[in-house]
């Protein structure tokens, strides 16, 4: 009837609504900055930074990734971060401007960051892997990611050069 065809319709709605949650825009590789992957596998553990100082939970650097407002306190409360992309740490687990800073380095090209960051090139940004209980590097997506890059956050940008997360991945 009129009425089945309705609830049937307002069914596959819902359905196409949540695929598009989960399946957000898809990304063509062309898109990804030339020589770059979008999204390594890279993991960090976020217990191994509290255990050994790197990245403590008061840490002040802690409030770039804060959500503001009264939703993102709720939201923050069950873990929900701001967008903390895979070149902030160092392979060693620590923010990469403090290890640059804490060795003495002055980056002049974008080889030196990554240089210093210990991994190639890569502009994905770490999520939560249930398997591992780490964070994990994962590509970016059209418009899903919050721009968290900043002189304290992102050695790119401390060392005055072009930081490496497309802007099409910004809200």
């Amino acid at each position: 009837s009129q009425q089945r065809a309705l609830v049937v319709s307002y069914q596959l709605l819902l359905v196409l609504t949540a695929s598009c949650r989960v399946f957000p825009k898809v990304v063509d590789m062309a898109d990804v900055p030339a020589g770059y992957v979008n999204g390594c596998g890279h993991e960090f553990d976020p217990k191994e930074a509290e255990k050994s100082g790197k990245l403590t939970k008061d840490d002040p650097i802690q409030e770039h990734y804060k959500k503001g407002g009264f939703f993102g306190s709720i939201t923050g409360a069950f873990g929900d971060k701001k967008t903390m992309y895979c070149h902030h740490m160092t392979t060693d687990c620590e923010p990469a401007v403090r290890a640059a800073k804490r060795q003495n380095i002055d980056c002049k090209t974008a080889e030196e960051v990554w240089n210093v960051i210990g991994r190639k090139p890569c502009c994905g940004r770490f999520a939560y892997d249930s398997k591992s209980g780490k964070l994990k590097c994962g590509a970016v997506v059209k418009k899903d990611h919050d721009n968290t890059c900043n002189g304290d956050t992102c050695l790119f940008v401390a060392s005055g050069l072009d930081c490496p997360v497309p802007t099409w991945a910004h809200k």
